[in-house]
């Protein structure tokens, strides 16, 4: 029998406690170590896994099968004195206390589905289930799940399909890649978000579905910008737009706007990025009564006012505004995201990472600190590489300030 996450956290917290005694930042470094050097920079930083291990000890949740396998080479103990018996075999259903995701996204009759191939039909359900996942978990863990369904969901190619079959396989496919494109953005796998997104336009153009193909290249955008390219990604959101006035609906066009927008907000072209901005919350008012494809779902009154929240920061930063304008949009946002989607954690999250580092540039340490804590509460629990690049560079930010509750704040996510 499996035991449950709480025996399994009482067994990790033996095993790190055995002599020599590690601390949990030392497990948390030992982890790290154990990984492969691609993996590991993956990886949370040292502070952010150190209250994940908290939570597995704690019986919140039971670590990944990506962990469990770190957990083995760091204490050199087998999976089954770490985490049961029959670990190895995989043959138990997991505890219903376990981490979720794996039984999220394993689909109801999992030992018969598991045994069948892939269809196009379970390629659009597994579809809809990651559209639910991504609402609420960061793309460190969903990224290892997506990337062997990709694979399969390609190999049907080989088979023989009838012409509507092999659409409906295209469409679904270029939806996944498009997926994976952008998991593998929020994890920092930058090779993969490349990959995925040039599948996903080229299958969107086979379909053509020009407003995918666009969407998709607004990922593009999105994903230079994140690389330290501005110009390629105001490049790139440009060509999207010029795509999406073809036939895209109002939200794929006011995601393009926002994408143009931080680009020129990273660039310091003020004006320009407020005309996208705009542009971006105008197409979001306009009449809604066309049917909206479900990869446009996260675009919300949270969404277009975290996205001029992240614009007047990224302005404020390079001094060219000041960051009241950020303060105001980043809590609306966060009003917004708490009360209308209380479970896209990972979305409040980065919200929350933002307003600390403008109220921080407001000189308000004080509250910095207070939402940074909120942040860092969400951000052990969702694993995003993303996020937690931005709550490093915040913490870095956050040093030179003497007072109790940086402090504090400061102590409590670089030291266990």
């Amino acid at each position: 029998m499996t035991p449950g996450s709480k025996e399994i956290g009482r067994r990790l917290r033996a095993a790190r406690e055995a002599p020599p005694r590690w601390s949990r930042a030392e497990m948390a470094r030992r982890l790290r170590a154990a990984a492969d050097s691609d993996e590991r920079a993956r990886l949370p930083h040292v502070a952010s896994l150190a209250d994940q291990i908290k939570q597995w000890e704690v019986g919140k949740w039971a670590p990944s099968a990506r962990y469990r396998e770190l957990y083995v080479r760091a204490t050199g103990r087998t999976a089954g004195e770490l985490f049961g018996a029959d670990t190895e075999a995989q043959a138990a259903p997991p505890p219903l206390d376990a981490h979720p995701l794996p039984m999220l996204l394993t689909p109801p009759s999992a030992g018969a589905e598991s045994s069948r191939p892939l269809t196009v039909a379970g390629v659009e359900a597994l579809l809809g289930r990651l559209y639910r996942l991504d609402d609420e978990f960061g793309g460190n863990e969903l990224c290892k799940v997506i990337e062997g369904q990709v694979n399969a969901a390609f190999r049907l190619f080989n088979e023989a399909l009838r012409i509507q079959t092999e659409r409906r396989l295209l469409t679904a496919v270029a939806g996944l890649t498009q997926m994976a494109g952008w998991l593998s953005i929020d994890a920092t796998r930058h090779a993969d978000a490349s990959r995925y997104l040039s599948a996903t336009v080229y299958a969107a153009h086979e379909t053509d579905d020009l407003g995918l193909a666009s969407h998709a290249m607004g990922y593009m955008s999105l994903h230079a910008f994140y690389r330290d390219q501005p110009q390629r990604a105001r490049t790139l959101a440009d060509a999207a737009l010029s795509l999406a006035r073809a036939e895209a609906t109002p939200r794929t066009r006011a995601a393009l706007h926002n994408r143009s927008a931080r680009a020129h907000a990273r660039l310091g072209e003020v004006t320009p990025c407020r005309r996208q901005l705009d542009l971006a919350r105008a197409e979001y008012a306009r009449d809604q009564t066309r049917a909206e494809p479900q990869w446009t779902t996260y675009v919300s009154p949270a969404e277009i006012a975290a996205q001029r929240g992240a614009c007047m920061l990224d302005l404020a930063l390079q001094r060219m505004l000041s960051p009241a304008e950020a303060v105001a949009a980043l809590t609306e946002a966060v009003h917004l995201a708490e009360t209308t989607t209380p479970d896209h954690a990972r979305d409040i999250a980065h919200y929350k990472t933002r307003l600390a580092t403008a109220h921080l540039l407001q000189d308000e340490p004080e509250q910095a600190a207070r939402v940074a804590g909120e942040a860092h509460d969400l951000a052990i629990r969702i694993g995003s590489a993303r996020i937690d690049e931005r709550f490093a560079e915040l913490v870095a930010r956050m040093q030179p300030y003497d007072v109790p509750e940086v402090r504090a704040l400061v102590d409590r996510v670089t030291t266990r």
